[in-house]
């Protein structure tokens, strides 16, 4: 944290976005560096900027199942149901990876149990595909 503290307040854009990695709050969400988030928030950096691929920093968090990620981003005023481009919502990709804490956190904020990616599948489908017995239990109650 301090190490970024001290590049922003050198004037290191908040938001600069790289080619693949989108800008510094979709690395901070993806590795699961909360304190890192905050900061960047703090200072401004826009929660529902979307990545090259329409990935936002909360769909990051919850791929890689960091709930701490996900709820300081549902505190900042993260959309929780901003789909990518091919239609994945964050509540889709954490049924699919099985990530039932973030599930369930994307659900008590009001995420939306039927929203279907591009192929037509349903968060229910994609837990079921993978076997993730507790996440497809969760989006059916």
């Amino acid at each position: 944290v301090d190490a970024v503290r001290l590049l922003l307040d050198k004037g290191a854009a908040v938001d600069r976005a790289s080619e693949d990695r989108g800008t510094p709050l979709h690395v901070a969400c993806q590795q699961g560096h909360v304190d890192v988030a905050r900061l960047l928030l703090d200072k401004g950096t826009e929660v529902n900027r979307v990545g090259k691929d329409g990935a936002t920093p909360l769909y990051l968090a919850c791929q890689n199942g960091h709930v701490d990620a996900v709820r300081l981003l549902l505190e900042k005023g993260a959309e929780v149901d901003r789909a990518r481009k091919n239609g994945e919502t964050p509540l889709w990709i954490a049924c699919q990876k099985g990530h039932f804490a973030v599930a369930t956190l994307l659900l008590d904020n009001g995420a939306a149990v039927d929203r279907a990616d591009k192929n037509g599948q349903t968060p229910l489908y994609a837990a079921c595909r993978e076997g993730h017995v507790n996440a497809a239990r969760l989006v059916l109650e």
